[in-house]
């Protein structure tokens, strides 16, 4: 083999080594992992603006949404504008009511120290839902700065991008995000 044959396997072996690597992260980015930036207020103390998230779709496409994770979905009103991002606090088959501004999951009152109100969840008036099948309710943590289900009442699994896992910025809270 002269020396130009072998430049020429060698070019085509990195041009397909390249070819290779980008299939594979779009891959990985549309059916695996993805990432998101967090906007606006609505999960505070946990999450604040500008916090970057690595998004598990994976966990999700095998159900098993669990309470207390941070979910990123479209957004109910409109799915071409920015997904939100929410903490599931009940699951299908459950019931959830608001009374005195306490959360109730299946009549017990619902522990949540991690909320900016530490678990009060002011609303006008006193509120009932039944989560149906392929349905999860969804509360932000900064409940008096969030839209969550209280407005749009419980979202379809279907709209669920994925289950946030881990924050890569701030690097002063890089890790896995503790969810309960």
């Amino acid at each position: 083999m002269n020396d130009n044959s072998r430049e020429k396997s060698e070019f085509l072996e990195w041009i397909f080594l390249i070819v290779l690597t980008l299939i594979l992260a779009v891959l990985i980015n549309t059916f695996i992992f993805s990432q998101t930036i967090v906007k606006g207020s609505s999960m505070e103390p946990t999450l604040k603006t500008n916090d970057r998230l690595l998004i598990n779709k994976i966990g999700f496409l095998v159900d098993n949404i669990e309470y207390g994770d941070i979910v990123e979905f479209h957004n109910p009103y409109n799915k071409n504008d920015d997904n939100y991002i929410k903490r599931v606090i009940a699951l299908e088959g459950d019931i959830v009511e608001i009374i005195e501004n306490r959360v109730y999951v299946n009549q017990n009152l619902l522990t949540e120290e991690y909320t900016s109100t530490n678990g009060e969840t002011k609303i006008e008036s006193e509120y009932y839902w039944e989560i149906k099948n392929d349905e999860v309710f969804v509360l932000g943590d900064n409940r008096p700065k969030s839209d969550d289900s209280r407005l749009f009442g419980p979202i379809k699994k279907d709209s669920i991008v994925g289950i946030a896992f881990f924050r890569f910025y701030p690097f002063n809270k890089f890790g896995n995000l503790n969810i309960n």
